[in-house]
């Protein structure tokens, strides 16, 4: 029997979380204001990338090395 739409999704979401932890990645969720999404997303389809999550990883460094100085 096929899975449904809905349960194949769940699987792989799943499945994507999984690989994301394995690779000692954590999840982390926020609330940013409008403006700052939108800008995250023109800086996210300038440099190509697929997501805002490389963006606000590398913003989160940059500050995070900047405050040790």
């Amino acid at each position: 029997m096929a899975k449904r739409p809905t349960e194949q999704i769940r699987i792989s979401v799943a499945e994507h979380r999984a690989r994301q932890r394995a690779a000692g990645q954590v999840s982390v969720t926020l609330f940013l204001s409008a403006e700052t999404v939108e800008q995250l997303d023109r800086m996210k389809k300038e440099r190509g990338v697929s997501s805002r999550a490389p963006l606000i990883e590398e913003a989160v460094r940059f500050y995070i090395e900047n405050m040790r100085a």
